[in-house]
């Protein structure tokens, strides 16, 4: 990014900074009053002798003023010319960056992972980083209006009241007044939350706390904290899930709900989106083509530990199956979602209780994909969905996604339709259909119930029998929770988890040389940018850690700041690496 490129500092990494404080002013506080009289003197020089506050931390020495301008000289304990190993557990290179191609000819794929991306301020780093690496962008069309919506058996018609007969009126069990009201509703329960936040965001900030513990289920049936706001009953919360998002997906954090409307909340009307042509795959294939190093695929690791007993920075070791030892590692990047974590020995990492916590509980969502072929595009030919979008349903395909890519590749070719994008529970019964356990290694009633969805959803324009004879027998299917190397397709933040286990995930352990990273450990989480800042706090910790400040320097300059790294004298670096880098005698619970 740019020198002078500014982005706006989104409330939720603004919160996720605070966090941070409320955590960092709690341990230290702890430290001093338990260990002052115990061994002397404070485990920390910085301290001072009276408590701290979330916004009166100890300031970072090596700063002479607020300008951040550096005041430390002399050489680093570490080589600055440094070597790295990226060991891979696949086979392959990507992560939940995944492209599926049927075949080498133009626009014969889709993406099984990150697939779409929105052009608003907190997504700058990954357009940056689209641009460094000269990946091709194209229009990505997320709302048409011709794409059909089809619940409770019936389709979608304009103008018409309670189209889908769900309501009291029409012998449903939705309230009249609440089916044709779902946006404005859930509007009026974010919306006090996301002004306050605008206008102040410490008192905002403290009100959304209040209501952290909630899921957004539990808060619209109880009217908020107080029972003051619109009380809704079984169905009206059935109907606004089912109209907003997947299946039991309002039981995860009504503060997440709030801070990702928030943050998709911007003054322009039209978000405009974009996708890769040729497929996401282009962007993790750049990036490695530029690695000074290639990477180590097969290296699933079994371990990771530090050797205390060696006095010096080389005492890092890695464990990878097969007996493949490495060691001499100055510092170790975790890049694994912590379902993979969770399978790692870490027991001489000395993790803080709540960051196995974390690893072990943090929930991550799941997610299957579907992707049907067709002698051709019907959905363009026959129902007239000329420009890409997304139809739902509260069918079992849940949503059907049209390419945006191939909308000009001629109405008579084969073309790829994700058939079905599923999440949370909607995911979990479909995958229920995939490579069963005890059954011939087919597919065949995943792919027969998808053709008949897709008949029902496109009933006004296409027939069952059409579609079947369009379909070329060629279909893929995958499911990012029986990826053993994912276990789970992105984290998704229940009731509390944010507020109280983000904060452990942000901070370095093991003599503040080993770190979470991933989009599990951002405020982004479930995006790429999420990953990309996450990657960037961790690199900057360890510069931190190891007084490469020329580099520290270098790596601002050339890729900006991260919002929620709060650096400079008054920032929380100098102090989560600091508490990193304790001596296991000085260990707390807070």
């Amino acid at each position: 990014m740019a020198d002078n490129q500014v982005t706006p500092v989104s409330l939720k990494s603004q919160w996720a900074k605070h966090l941070v404080r409320l955590k960092l002013a709690d341990e230290l506080n702890e430290l001093q009053s338990r260990y002052s009289s115990l061994f002397g003197s404070s485990p920390l020089p910085i301290l001072g002798p009276g408590p701290v506050t979330h916004d009166n931390l100890p300031t970072d020495p090596i700063y002479e003023d607020d300008d951040t301008k550096n005041a430390l000289h002399g050489s680093s304990p570490l080589d600055p010319n440094l070597t790295y190993d990226i060991l891979e557990s696949s086979s392959r290179v990507g992560g939940r960056v995944l492209t599926h191609k049927f075949s080498e000819a133009p626009h014969d794929y889709y993406d099984i992972g990150a697939m779409r991306y929105p052009h608003i301020p907190i997504m700058d780093r990954t357009f940056d980083l689209f641009k460094r690496t000269r990946i091709p962008l194209i229009p990505y069309y997320l709302d048409r209006v011709a794409c059909p919506k089809l619940f409770n058996d019936r389709l979608y018609v304009e103008g018409e009241k309670d189209p889908y007969r769900v309501s009291v009126r029409n012998g449903g069990s939705v309230p009249d007044d609440v089916v044709d009201s779902v946006t404005e509703r859930l509007d009026k329960a974010f919306g006090p939350f996301k002004e306050a936040l605008a206008h102040d965001f410490k008192s905002g900030w403290q009100a959304l706390m209040t209501v952290d513990d909630f899921s957004t289920r539990e808060y619209l049936k109880r009217g908020g904290p107080r029972g003051t706001e619109p009380k809704y009953d079984f169905f009206s919360i059935q109907w606004m899930e089912t109209q907003d998002i997947s299946t039991n997906l309002f039981d995860q954090a009504f503060s997440e709900s709030v801070m990702a409307s928030f943050d998709f909340d911007y003054p322009q009307k039209d978000v405009k989106w974009s996708c890769i042509e040729g497929g996401t795959h282009l962007l993790t294939k750049a990036m490695e083509k530029s690695l000074k190093t290639p990477v180590s695929t097969g290296k699933r690791v079994e371990a990771i530990s530090i050797d205390r007993s060696l006095h010096q920075d080389g005492n890092m070791r890695v464990k990878c199956a097969g007996g493949d030892v490495r060691e001499g590692y100055s510092t170790v990047f975790n890049t694994a979602p912590l379902g993979c974590v969770r399978r790692m020995d870490l027991t001489k990492l000395d993790l803080h209780p709540s960051q196995k916590d974390a690893i072990r509980s943090l929930h991550y969502d799941d997610s299957i994909k579907v992707a049907l072929k067709f002698s051709e595009p019907w959905w363009i030919t026959k129902c007239r969905i000329k420009s890409g979008g997304v139809s739902s349903t509260d069918l079992p395909l849940r949503t059907c996604v049209y390419p945006s890519y191939n909308l000009h590749d001629g109405e008579h070719k084969p073309a790829v339709l994700l058939a079905s994008y599923t999440w949370s529970q909607d995911a979990t019964r479909m995958g229920s259909l995939l490579n069963r356990p005890g059954y011939p290694p087919s597919e065949e009633e995943l792919v027969e119930l998808l053709q008949r969805n897709l008949a029902r959803l496109h009933e006004s324009t296409i027939t069952y029998d059409e579609i079947k004879k369009s379909y070329m027998g060629v279909y893929n299917a995958y499911s990012w929770s029986h990826n053993p190397d994912s276990a789970g397709a992105f984290a998704l933040f229940g009731p509390g988890q944010f507020s109280n286990l983000y904060p452990y995930l942000s901070q370095p352990i093991a003599d503040s040389k080993f770190h979470f990273v991933g989009e599990a450990a951002s405020v982004h989480h479930a995006w790429i940018v999420g990953a990309l800042d996450s990657a960037y706090s961790a690199v900057y910790k360890f510069l931190y850690r190891f007084k490469l400040y020329h580099h520290i320097a270098m790596l601002q300059r050339r890729w900006g700041h991260v919002e929620e790294l709060e650096t400079g004298k008054h920032g929380t670096v100098h102090l989560q690496v600091a508490l990193g880098a304790l001596h296991e005698k000085y260990k707390i619970q807070v």
